[in-house]
């Protein structure tokens, strides 16, 4: 069922986007895009509901199988993957693309909260790590944990964190934040 819908969407998708592009007509691109982002919502859905996400091709042996926590938050990494998708698209058909941009540059809070988030649900995926690099030799497997799995793990915990208390602190003191240099996107948009 679920790679039914992501194959629906995703050609439906590139139905549209490329007859918006050929046809003078940009609701259908708008639409494709929207399509696009149903597909990965469909992803992420069916990651959260069997906890098991699969990334790349068995045949090239680069498949990574993740299970459990792992595999949900892949999922709502895809879910917000496919929102943002979607917003996009109705942002871009409404023509408010740029006051949405411009209100991001004069309240960062949350885009910064977001990434932060987003940076902590990949550190504890790659902390998780894929079942494959768990198994074969034991030098490799303790290799695979200090270098590809830890290293960046601990570096995307220390972004995420400062991200995401940058986007609490702006949004409970966004004067504060405005006179420590975050109002320094605004001067560079011209706000002020």
């Amino acid at each position: 069922m679920w790679t039914t819908l992501q194959i629906i969407f995703g050609a439906l998708g590139l139905l549209l986007a490329l007859g918006g592009s050929r046809l003078p007509i940009p609701l259908l691109t708008y639409a494709g895009i929207a399509c696009f982002g149903l597909a990965s919502m469909a992803i992420g859905w069916e990651a959260m509901i069997t906890r098991q996400f699969q990334l790349g091709s068995r045949w090239r042996g680069t498949q990574e199988t993740y299970t459990g926590l792992a595999a949900v938050l892949h999922g709502v990494q895809f879910n917000l993957i496919g929102l943002f998708l979607i917003g996009m698209s109705l942002s871009s058909y409404l023509d408010n693309g740029r006051a949405i941009v411009l209100q991001f540059v004069r309240r960062p809070g949350a885009p910064l909260l977001l990434f932060g988030a987003w940076c902590l649900m990949q550190a504890v995926i790659s902390l998780a790590g894929s079942l494959e690099q768990r198994q074969g030799p034991r030098w490799i497997t303790i290799m695979n944990l200090a270098i590809s799995r830890v290293l960046p793990g601990i570096i995307l915990i220390v972004i995420g964190a400062g991200a995401a208390w940058l986007g609490v602190f702006e949004m409970v003191a966004p004067e504060t934040f405005d006179e420590m240099g975050g109002g320094f996107l605004e001067m560079l948009y011209g706000l002020r």
